[in-house]
């Protein structure tokens, strides 16, 4: 039976192809899942990497937090852009507070030298203006019969204004009358008090005490008076005349 031999070989032949087959997709497939194991296995050692060393994984998914990490690593000494402003601003401040604390030293000083040259200038007045005063006094009330038109015209010289036009105008009799009753007149100031005054101007109170002398005065009037005198001064160039005076 030849033809039956002859049908069955070729089945044979087909077994063991599928058979081959099989084992070889199997092979495959096994290798597939091998290299499939072997990549999970590398992938799980590189995160337990990462997460060991995050510092060290500068090319990773998270550049800003590696960038952030070597910033933090910066040296303590470094003075970075942020550093610097920091350090800047309260030198900046403080250099502020001390030019304040200069500024209101000098003006403080400044005042008080302003001040004490006001109050030297106010007294060198009150001093001028008080001593013009008490000559004032000295020249009107200290009378001497046998000079008596030098001390008239002393006084004329001394005041200004109406005072002076009035002195002037009634000299002549004033000496024909200290004449004629031989008069002596001493006078002394006791104080003068400057009640106003400005630049170039006063009121001084002045209290004085005059006695008469003399062979010809009489005892009545030989005892010592007191006095009290408003002299009122202006500035004339470089002189203080009297340019009124009132007795009180």
């Amino acid at each position: 039976m030849p033809g039956t031999s002859e049908s069955e070989a070729p089945d044979a032949d087909d077994a063991v192809s599928a058979e081959a087959a099989e084992a070889a997709a199997a092979a495959a497939e096994e290798r597939a899942e091998a290299a499939r194991a072997r990549a999970d296995e590398l992938r799980r050692k590189l995160e337990a990497s990462r997460d060991e060393t995050p510092g060290d994984d500068v090319t990773g998914d998270a550049p800003g937090e590696a960038v952030e990490e070597t910033e933090q690593a910066e040296p303590a000494g470094v003075l970075t852009p942020e550093r610097r402003r920091g350090v800047h601003w309260p030198l900046v401040a403080a250099g502020i507070v001390a030019l304040l604390v200069v500024v209101a030293v000098l003006g403080l000083a400044g005042n008080m030298w302003w001040q004490h040259r006001n109050a030297q200038a106010h007294q060198h007045r009150s001093a001028e203006f008080a001593a013009a005063a008490r000559q004032g006094v000295v020249n009107l009330m200290s009378l001497d019969y046998t000079h008596a038109k030098e001390t008239v015209q002393r006084v004329i010289d001394d005041s200004t204004g109406k005072f002076k036009a009035n002195f002037e105008d009634g000299s002549g009799d004033l000496i024909k009358a200290l004449t004629d009753a031989k008069v002596i007149t001493k006078v002394t100031v006791n104080n003068t008090a400057v009640e106003s005054m400005d630049k170039d101007s006063a009121t001084v109170l002045v209290a004085a005490t005059s006695q008469r002398t003399g062979p010809d005065a009489p005892k009545e009037d030989q005892q010592p008076r007191v006095w009290r005198v408003v002299v009122s001064l202006v500035r004339e160039g470089d002189q203080l005349k009297v340019s009124d005076v009132e007795f009180v």
